[in-house]
């Protein structure tokens, strides 16, 4: 039970990370496309041509990349945490 509780735990976190974190990701990559663009202009860009689902274009292969990287480094935190003999999340 202590490891579907860490693995969960760990896999809604990555889910959280991933959805937070790749509208800026998106608006990064975009600054870094075109020259002296503006971070107004660069979301207004976006905007215009993709709508609000532009800032989330991607997200499928952020899921499957970085998801897998934060669930099992958060899982393997817990196992060493288990290991060492101090309680695990969510117990």
């Amino acid at each position: 039970v202590k490891f579907e509780v860490s693995f969960g735990a760990a896999l809604l976190a990555s889910v959280l990370a991933c959805l937070l974190s790749q509208p800026g990701d998106v608006i990064l990559t975009a600054t870094y496309k075109g020259s002296n663009a503006s971070f107004g202009s660069v979301v207004s860009q976006i905007t215009e041509n993709r709508g609000i689902q532009g800032f989330f274009s991607g997200l499928s292969a952020r899921f499957i990349h970085v998801g897998a990287i934060i669930t099992s480094q958060l899982v393997l935190y817990d196992v060493v945490k288990q290991l060492l003999g101090l309680p695990a999340t969510g117990s």
